[in-house]
């Protein structure tokens, strides 16, 4: 790759790379508030009769948040895995685009 090309596959995965850590941390926020309100609907359901609807309605909601945290934690893994592989990936472009300098303004006597 030369030198202009390296540079911006630099420039789109820099880019890349802050896409896929705002998503993360998206998640990860999403993830707190799921998680308050699973403790909210938990401490809730503690006084209430069992065998009373509004039970089994709040525990079908936290099924329901339970689901969606774990959907969300996949999200999660797949953009950290994303993560990487970008990570690698500029480095790689790092070492061309040193290479090409080398190269390019080395001056032999």
């Amino acid at each position: 790759m030369g030198l202009i090309t390296s540079t911006f596959r630099m420039m789109y995965l820099t880019a890349y790379q802050l896409t896929l850590e705002s998503k993360i941390q998206w998640i990860s926020t999403a993830k707190m508030e799921l998680m308050a309100q699973s403790d909210e609907i938990m401490s809730l359901g503690n006084d209430l009769d069992p065998d009373n609807p509004a039970v089994k309605q709040m525990e079908a909601r936290r099924d329901k948040l339970t689901v969606l945290e774990k959907k969300l934690d996949m999200q999660m893994k797949d953009y950290q895995t994303r993560l990487q592989a970008v990570q690698a990936e500029l480095k790689s472009c790092d070492q061309a685009v040193n290479s090409a300098i080398e190269r390019s303004f080395s001056y032999q006597l």
